[in-house]
């Protein structure tokens, strides 16, 4: 029950209430969650962070969980939201350089801050996400009565990425907190995942930075992890490929990802 521990916080950014729940002391670890998630979905990985030192930070992305959107519209480009999140970091962290941790949309938008911030981070892990992920049509189900079934096909969607068996009880877990988001956002964020091309952008990286895939991960490939890598400068990234573990591997497998991502930062001198 480590979860207790955590608390939660707001903080204003662009005019708007930002929710984010925290735990533990040191430097800061910045979570990023998923399309229509919130910050719930760390929380079992969270207490496991910070016992190695870290302040980790999971914010409810605009107009997830308990945060307000932007001027009550959704972001439909990774930029505009990577931009946002970065301002986000840049009031609670101060001057602090955070590790960022994301997955999925998260991950993408990890991948685009180090591509565009990596002066301001310690180091950026990127999981289920890249430079340039495989994007479908999707705008079209943004209203309700366009695409009454949304919900279920969303729930649907994100049980069936995950790796099987999953553990008794994730997978409603997992359908359960993919409910933090309206249909309008939930389907923006997947505009951005589809939006997102930084391939290019990658040679500017300066922090080191890691790539993780699961293997059961059907929105991700292996050409898309080496297509994110292959311009970032040498010694900089590097990537992972794991068996057991599908879209969600911080909510699929918490310790594990937490003794991988504890690595590597050990391995890069951050912890």
């Amino acid at each position: 029950m480590d979860f207790e521990q955590i608390t939660g916080g707001y903080v204003a950014v662009d005019g708007t209430k930002i929710y984010y729940d925290r735990l533990g002391e040191g430097p800061p670890l910045v979570c990023i969650h998923t399309a229509g998630s919130c910050s719930m979905q760390y929380h079992e990985i969270m207490p496991l962070l910070a016992r190695a030192g870290f302040r980790v930070i999971a914010l409810d992305l605009p107009g997830h969980g308990k945060s307000l959107p932007v001027n009550w519209q959704p972001f439909r480009r990774m930029r505009d939201y990577g931009e946002f999140v970065w301002r986000f970091i840049e009031k609670v962290c101060g001057d602090e350089k955070p590790v960022v941790l994301g997955c999925s949309i998260g991950g993408n938008m990890a991948t685009d801050l180090a591509a565009y911030h990596s002066d301001g981070l310690k180091a950026a892990i990127a999981m289920a996400g890249g430079a340039k992920v495989p994007g479908f049509p999707i705008a079209e189900r943004e209203e309700p009565h366009a695409s009454p079934g949304w919900s279920y096909f969303m729930e649907v969607g994100c049980v069936a990425s995950s790796h099987h068996p999953m553990r008794p009880g994730k997978d409603v877990e997992l359908q359960w907190l993919h409910r933090f988001a309206p249909q309008q956002v939930a389907i923006a964020d997947l505009q951005c995942w589809a939006d997102h091309d930084v391939v290019d952008k990658m040679a500017d990286v300066s922090c080191p930075y890691l790539n993780v895939r699961g293997e059961a991960d059907f929105f991700v490939d292996d050409a898309m992890v080496t297509n994110t890598l292959k311009n970032i400068p040498q010694g900089l990234g590097e990537a992972v490929f794991l068996e057991g573990i599908g879209h969600y591997p911080h909510f699929e497998q918490p310790e594990r990802i937490a003794a991988l991502a504890l690595d590597f930062l050990k391995r890069r001198g951050i912890c």
